[in-house]
Formats: C-alpha cells, structure tokens, sequence
C-alpha cells in the first residue's frame, strides 16, 4: 500500500494514484531529467570552471525547491477536489471543495460545488419522494389489507347465503311439488266434478226442456190450431237475440219462455179458441187473460231466467196499448219485447180459424209500422234483416221440429 493511500484510506482506485507526494517525485524527477540534460549539453559546448560548476548546483538546488513549491501549489488544490469527491462517492453529501482563489483551481472548485449542489438537491428530492412513495405504498398496503380482509369476509357471507338460499330454494322447491301434485289432484277432481255437473245440467236442461214441451203439447192437444206456434216463435225469437248479440243466458231463457209463453191460454175455453169467427169483447178480454195465467202458473219455480214476467210481458206493447198491465218502454224486459215481435209475426203468418195465414210479408209489414211506435226497433231491424237474408226460415224450424 503506497504512503498516500495511507494517509487517506479513503481513497482508492485511479484517486489513490494522485497522492501530492507522488505528484511531486515525478516533478522532481522531470526536473532532474532536463537538469541532466542541461549539464551534458552544458559540458559539451563548453570547459567549465568551478565557480561555474558551483553556480549551476546552486541553480539546480534553486531550481528543485521551486519545482517543490509550484508542485505544492499545483497538486494540493488536485489532492483536495480527489479527496472530496471520494467523501461524496461514499455517500457524505455535505462535502465541498474549500478552495476559494480566483486562479483555475478557484474555479474548478466553484464549478465543482455548484455541481455537488445541485447533486445534493436533486437527491434530497429523491430521498423526499422515495419517503412519499413508501408511506403511500405502506398506505396502500394497509388498505389492501383491509380490502382482502373484507373481500374475504364477503366471499365467507355469500357463500353461507348461496347455501342457505339453496337449502331454501331446495325446501320451497319440495313444497311447489307437493303443492303442485296437491294442486293437480284437486283439479282432476274438479274436472271430474265439473264434467259432472255439466252433464247434469245437460240432463236437467233437457229433461226442463222436455217438459216444456210436454207443456206446449197439452196446449197443442186442446188447439190444433197452435200446433208448433210455440215452437217457431221461440226458434224466431232465439234468432233474433243471436243477431242483437244479447248475451247467452239471456238467449237461453228466452228460448225456454218461448216455448211456454202461450200456456196460459190452457185455462181458457176450447170453444173461445177455436171459434172460427172473430171474438166478442168479453170472449177476448178472456183471452187476454192468459199472460197473467201463465205468469201465475210458474212464478214460484226457481228458474234461473225470469222467465214468469217474460210470459206477463210478451203481449205488452211499447206506447202501452198492449196487454195485460199496459206497460210502457223501459218497464218492459227485453226479452218480453224480442218475444212479442217474434209472436206477431209468426201469428200473421199461420193459419188461424178465424182467418187464413196472410203470409210472411204481411207479418213484416206489421212490425215495420209499429217499428218505434209498438215495437222496439232493435227488435224489429234484426228480425226483418234475419228473413231479407234468408237466415231464418218458418218452414226450417217446423222441419226440425219434426224430425225431433
């Protein structure tokens, strides 16, 4: 280990070469080297004396002390910045070059400072911002933490919330089956049940039907002359309803009143109804009785139509010309205004023993003249637009009838 180094132990490397020692030696030895030559050439050209010889020593020492100031001068300032920047490579940024002249070295120096300064500040503000970006790594790392441990908690929640929404879902599951096999059985059982009872309101339909018409027979029985007068004006009369869009039940009772309208004539004289001359006022104001008789003939059966007051009103008249009770407008029941129209015009049309039929187009001339007036003219536009396009037919209906 050189001398210099030894001195400074801090210095190491290419630095350690540049010890002020070394500097010197080889400046003395540069001195020594042109002194020799200076002498060769200085004995060669000429014969010395020793006064001579004396001066040029004297020169020689003279000249080697200069060689060790200037040297001295030289390499200190050099020894100083190497020494300093030693101290700054091992991290002491606090050091500067303490060389304050205003030669080359002073300069060097100043440059050398400014440099480490800005070195100095370019690395606190590095220290500043590692400082920052560790406490808001640190920060993160905490939040991150606390965001895994959340994280892990919900996924903890809802994984006991998917089972028990499984077990859940499983359990109601179960129970829609069971209540759906429940459910499938009681509605096997209602289908049966309503096809049950369908078929025994089919029964009970034709069986209330058929003694209808066992009742329109008796009336039959004592008139010819009404034989399926009943019959043709209910069929009418149901036709008309279909055309005014009047809603099912209603057709249905209507039928049904139709089929009976007339059986209060059952208490009146066979020989009143079927005189073949026209009526004496008494004997028709006898027959003017029999809606009121027939009204009082069904009107304690529970039916599901009223269909008692649509026999009393199936001789009613709008303008209250009509019989029994003089009714006017609105008191008189649609289905009891849909009857009378359709029992004028088959009664026109037949035969009766104090007349001939008059034809169909009679009938119709009757109701278009009260149309407004007697009869309602709803009632009175679907029955005459059921014949003109020939969707009606007396002659059908008998037909039909015949066949059941």
């Amino acid at each position: 280990m050189s001398r210099s180094t030894q001195e400074n132990p801090n210095l190491s490397g290419p630095l350690a070469n540049l010890g002020p020692r070394r500097i010197r030696t080889k400046l003395f030895l540069l001195f020594g080297v042109l002194m020799a030559c200076y002498l060769g050439l200085f004995l060669t050209l000429s014969k010395p004396s020793g006064a001579m010889l004396l001066a040029a020593l004297i020169a020689l020492i003279l000249g080697g002390l200069l060689v060790h100031l200037i040297g001295g001068m030289v390499t200190r300032p050099l020894v100083q910045m190497t020494r300093t920047a030693e101290r700054l490579a091992n991290g002491d940024l606090t050091q500067r070059a303490r060389i304050y002249g205003r030669d080359e070295a002073g300069l060097l120096a100043r440059t050398f400072n400014a440099m480490v300064d800005g070195l100095e500040k370019t690395f606190r503000d590095l220290e500043r911002r590692n400082r920052f970006l560790a406490d808001d790594a640190a920060k993160r790392a905490v939040q991150l933490d606390k965001d895994s441990a959340e994280r892990v908690r919900i996924e903890r929640e809802l994984r006991l919330a998917r089972i028990e929404i499984d077990h859940l879902v499983d359990k109601r599951t179960a129970e829609l089956s069971r209540a759906n096999d429940e459910l499938h059985g009681k509605v096997l059982e209602t289908r049966r049940s309503e096809d049950y009872l369908q078929s025994t309101l089919d029964r009970l339909e034709r069986s209330l039907e058929g003694t209808f018409r066992a009742m329109s027979m008796t009336l039959e029985l004592k008139d010819p002359y009404m034989a399926g007068h009943q019959h043709r004006v209910s069929s009418l009369a149901v036709a008309i309803a279909q055309e005014m869009n009047l809603a099912w039940e209603k057709i249905e009772g209507l039928r049904f009143a139709g089929i009976i309208h007339d059986i209060g004539k059952i208490a009146a004289p066979v020989e009143i109804m079927t005189k073949p001359c026209r009526l004496t006022k008494t004997e028709f104001q006898l027959i003017k009785e029999h809606p009121r008789v027939g009204y009082e003939m069904i009107k304690n059966i529970a039916f599901p139509w009223p269909l008692a007051h649509i026999i009393l009103q199936h001789h009613e008249r709008l303008d209250g010309s009509g019989y029994p009770e003089g009714l006017v407008g609105d008191a008189i029941l649609p289905e009891a205004r849909i009857l009378a129209v359709a029992d004028v015009v088959e009664a026109v049309c037949a035969l009766r023993p104090y007349r001939p039929a008059l034809g169909l187009e009679k009938g119709l001339e009757e109701i278009r003249k009260g149309r407004g007036i007697r009869y309602d003219t709803r009632v009175v536009d679907a029955c005459i637009k059921l014949f003109r396009d020939g969707r009606f037919s007396f002659k059908k209906e008998t037909e039909a009838a015949l066949c059941q």
